[in-house]
C-alpha cells in the first residue's frame, strides 16, 4: 500500500494533491464588507488589504477522487507579511470528502451545509442552509458574455487563497497554528455576467451576515476547469504559551 496522507489508514478519504475537476460551475458576487467587520474576524498574523470581498457559490462535478458537491466560499482581501491574498473566513460544502480534505490539507474552515446551485436559462438561484436556518440566498439573471474589460469591482480573483490552519492536540492544546497559501489554477471555458440579489440571514453559528450585507450588484458566472495544487505554509504562529482549546 502507498503511504496514505489521510485517515482511515485502510481507506483514505483523499490522496495527495493536486486535485483536478473539469466543468466546474462558479457564480461569484462582489460585496463591500460591513464597516469594521473584516478587522474583527481576522486571525493572528493577517492584515486587511484594499478591495471588495467576494461570495462564491460553486458546483463541482464528480472527479477521480471526489463525488460531486456544492460549495459556498466567502473571501476577503488580506496581506500576510507583504503577500497579498484572499482570506477564507467562511466556507461550507455538501460532502464529508470535500470537508475533510479542505480542513486537513490547507486549513479551509469547512462546515457541512445544504447548498443549492440552480441555472435555468438565464435565471440563477442559490441558497445555503445550516442547522435548519437558511443563511444566504441568491437570485440573479445572466445578461450575456463577459466584456473584454471585465467587471468593475470584481476584486483580486487571481490572488491565492489564505487560510488560518488550527489543529488541537489530544490534550486540548494547540498542535498546529499556521497561515497557509494555495494558488488555485482556474482555466475558464465560458464567462458570463449578470445582476443578482444577495440576501443574508443572521445566525449565531454562522455569522456570515455580520460580514456580508444584503447586496444588489454584478454577478459573474463561469464554467471552468479547476486544479487545487499543493499549497505552502506562509507563516507559523509562535505563542509564548500555547493556550488550551476551549
Amino acid at each position: 500500500m502507498t503511504q496514505p496522507i489521510s485517515m482511515p489508514w485502510s481507506a483514505p478519504v483523499f490522496g495527495r494533491p493536486p486535485h483536478k475537476w473539469q466543468g466546474v460551475r462558479i457564480a461569484a458576487f462582489p460585496f463591500a464588507p460591513r464597516p469594521g467587520s473584516v478587522e474583527r474576524i481576522l486571525p493572528p498574523g493577517m492584515e486587511r488589504a484594499a478591495g471588495p470581498g467576494v461570495v462564491t457559490l460553486i458546483s463541482y462535478p464528480a472527479s477521480a477522487t471526489f463525488e460531486s458537491y456544492n460549495e459556498l466560499v466567502v473571501l476577503v482581501p488580506v496581506q500576510v507579511d507583504g503577500t497579498q491574498g484572499n482570506y477564507v473566513p467562511y466556507i461550507c460544502v455538501t460532502t464529508d470528502e470535500a470537508l475533510i480534505a479542505g480542513r486537513e490539507i490547507a486549513g479551509f474552515p469547512k462546515k457541512i451545509a445544504q447548498i443549492t446551485w440552480e441555472r435555468e436559462g438565464t435565471r440563477f438561484r442559490g441558497s445555503v442552509t445550516r442547522r435548519a436556518r437558511t443563511i444566504l440566498t441568491v437570485e440573479g439573471t445572466v445578461q450575456g458574455p463577459m466584456p473584454s474589460e471585465g467587471v468593475p469591482g470584481r476584486g483580486s480573483a487571481g490572488n491565492p487563497t489564505i487560510n488560518y490552519k488550527l489543529i488541537p492536540d489530544p490534550a486540548g492544546g494547540i498542535e498546529v497554528e499556521e497561515i497557509t497559501k494555495t494558488q488555485l489554477d482556474v482555466v475558464p471555458r465560458e464567462q458570463e455576467v449578470g445582476q443578482a440579489r444577495l440576501r443574508l440571514q443572521p445566525s449565531e453559528f454562522d455569522p456570515v451576515s455580520d460580514l456580508v450585507p444584503d447586496t444588489d450588484g454584478p454577478m459573474i458566472v463561469v464554467t471552468c476547469d479547476v486544479t487545487i495544487p499543493a499549497g505552502e505554509v506562509l507563516k507559523q504562529i509562535i505563542r509564548v504559551q500555547k493556550e488550551p482549546v476551549a
